[in-house]
């Protein structure tokens, strides 16, 4: 079957003391991920508490490293928020957002990618809180979407089971103390009247209860897709993935009290309802200011001219706190 969406959690930050904790990730904060293909597995673990997981060699310059910037936003503030009503916060990247909620479980509600909508009937549970040392977790979820006039159903499980903790090093000698080893078995298949396509991610994430998301992961990555007629083709690849930065004091997107249109957008956006006198300013998922604007005196209305701004998401505020998401296109 020709792959119609695989939005899942390759990504996904997972959440974490003796226990692993629920944390409370606020809207506003952002974070960097780096991957690479190679990684070496962990053979030093002999479980419990005081392990040494030694990563540093992931930052090889030879493997060639990307980078991928994330943010954490409110439910409501995203344009799909509303079939996510249970969720508790988005995380969001290019054309992406993620919902999650926590309580007894680190819960994953389903995605949004490129404006399509992914919900599930059935959340995936991905660990318990607390969760110790030697305890383990299964899970079943379940979903179906529309993609191209295709009914896709959604099925898979997910197992996870934490393994000992201790001291984390990452690239740039960077180390972290109390940090948990979890290793999980996601499988999910999408089902249409073409066939099937199913995807098992698997491997070791590293969590600490002082960070809402995933220090680092050593994942190994296989797909089967099968065709109605004709043989399966299956793929194999492998992923490191660490936290490279993570920041707490970036603006946070509250609900709009402006109106901002078009949005998407290419070179110019109209914004009304603006405060005459305040400052219009446009910043980057990563809290950056971009532009900065005055609106002029004795008009509720403003031309913002976009077009020395690269293609991406951002945030703009105007006056005190109403804020807004707004995606150039091109």
């Amino acid at each position: 079957m020709k792959r119609v969406l695989i939005l899942f959690a390759i990504f996904v930050p997972f959440f974490a003391s003796a226990q692993l904790q629920s944390p409370n990730p606020e809207a506003g904060e952002t974070f960097v991920q780096k991957i690479v293909g190679p990684f070496t597995d962990i053979t030093n673990d002999t479980g419990g508490p005081g392990q040494s997981y030694d990563l540093t060699y992931l930052d090889n310059p030879d493997w060639g490293a990307e980078s991928f910037n994330y943010s954490f936003v409110s439910v409501a503030s995203t344009p799909n928020g509303k079939s996510f009503a249970g969720a508790d916060v988005a995380i969001q990247t290019t054309g992406q957002q993620t919902y999650y909620s926590y309580g007894a479980s680190l819960e994953y509600h389903g995605g949004v990618e490129n404006n399509l909508v992914v919900a599930y009937s059935d959340t995936e549970e991905y660990f318990p809180f607390p969760f110790d040392i030697g305890a383990s977790s299964e899970d079943t979820f379940a979903g179906e979407y529309g993609a191209a006039g295709i009914t896709v159903y959604r099925t898979g499980n997910v197992t996870a089971e934490c393994l000992s903790s201790g001291t984390l090093g990452l690239p740039g000698q960077v180390y972290y103390e109390n940090v948990y080893r979890i290793q999980m078995t996601e499988v999910l298949v999408d089902s249409t009247f073409l066939g099937t396509y199913e995807i098992t991610v698997e491997g070791d994430y590293f969590v600490s209860s002082d960070y809402p998301v995933a220090l680092a992961g050593l994942l190994t990555i296989s797909t089967v897709d099968t065709p109605i007629t004709g043989e399966p083709v299956v793929t194999e690849t492998t992923a490191g993935i660490w936290m490279d930065e993570y920041v707490v004091d970036t603006p946070e997107i509250v609900a709009s009290k402006f109106v901002m249109m078009p949005n998407p957008a290419r070179d110019h956006v109209t914004l009304v309802g603006l405060q005459p006198g305040s400052e219009v300013v446009v910043y980057g998922m990563d809290g950056r200011e971009w532009k900065r604007q005055l609106v002029r005196p004795g008009l509720r209305v403003e031309l913002l001219n976009i077009s020395d701004l690269p293609a991406g998401t951002y945030v703009v505020r105007c006056g005190e706190g109403a804020s807004q998401q707004l995606v150039i296109q091109r």
